[in-house]
């Protein structure tokens, strides 16, 4: 039912008092280790909700290849494309914000035939070859296709953005990267049907044609943000796929994220129970 087309990444995580200056030292407080990648991140929390979920992606010949496939709820469809499975050292700081840096290994080499589905999720691969990949993928999908552009995508520019946005249905963005193509709401609604923009502590809203949706966020301690943002997509996506109220997702993807963001590592979703408590008291 639900598809990703994304990065196999494995984590590495640090936590330190406080990010150094240039040629400086920091403390590392402690050190933990998660299956990751945002597109991953999404199929592994959709499918922990009892929803059939597969991701297409590649992987390396080594131990961290066994460790993803291991700890990852969806079905995982994979080429080898290297020796090494894809990593990234996570640097996170007492005020839970986080710094990558990216060993692409397998993920550099995103070889993956996507078969046809109902939903597709698209997240860039940390490659050159990605984007035109994904684009190709989505103008062969059948289906509903959601489009997480990240950084990556997003600094390319929004007329290269908007070609692979003409086989897009609905696109996920931070503000941050919303800011950065330095275009309207309606510009981007020319193409997709529903556009998303996370707003961190401000919530979330969502734009369709027909007008805009906003839920505000839930305080939450903030341990670790690392995952927030695919943690708010899986709730946000879920709810769609179940044909709840925009409002609804929303308020979903914001309980979601704000749940991820209390405790350490990319991966900590809501179990089923915790949503359908919250979605009970929520459609009361």
């Amino acid at each position: 039912m639900f598809s990703a087309y994304a990065p196999a990444l494995v984590d590495y995580i640090y936590l330190i008092d406080r990010y150094p200056p240039k040629g400086g030292h920091s403390v590392i407080k402690a050190t933990g280790k998660s299956p990751g990648g945002a597109g991953a991140n999404v199929a592994h929390n959709i499918a922990t909700l009892g929803v059939k979920s597969t991701l297409y992606t590649t992987l390396g010949r080594d131990e961290d290849s066994n460790y993803f496939v291991e700890n990852t709820k969806a079905k995982v469809v994979a080429e080898i494309t290297d020796e090494k499975t894809g990593k990234v050292h996570v640097f996170v700081d007492s005020e839970g914000e986080r710094t990558f840096f990216v060993e692409p290994n397998a993920a550099g080499k995103p070889y993956v035939e996507v078969e046809v589905g109902k939903y597709l999720y698209l997240d860039p691969f940390p490659s050159e070859e990605s984007f035109e990949l994904q684009k190709d993928a989505a103008k062969n999908f059948e289906g509903f296709v959601i489009l997480n552009p990240g950084h990556p995508y997003v600094n390319l520019g929004f007329e290269k953005l908007a070609s692979l946005l003409e086989y897009t249905d609905m696109v996920i963005l931070s503000s941050d990267e919303f800011s950065t193509l330095k275009v309207d709401v309606s510009d981007v609604l020319k193409y997709v049907d529903y556009l998303i923009v996370t707003q961190g502590k401000l919530g979330s809203v969502c734009y369709t044609k027909d007008g805009s949706f906003q839920a505000e966020a839930f305080r939450a301690k903030v341990v670790d943000t690392t995952g927030a943002g695919d943690a708010f997509a899986a709730g946000f996506i879920y709810g769609f796929m179940m044909k709840y109220t925009i409002e609804v997702c929303l308020k979903l993807g914001n309980f979601c994220g704000a749940y991820n963001v209390e405790r350490m590592g990319a991966r900590n979703f809501p179990p089923r129970d915790k949503i359908e408590e919250f979605l009970a008291r929520v459609l009361r």
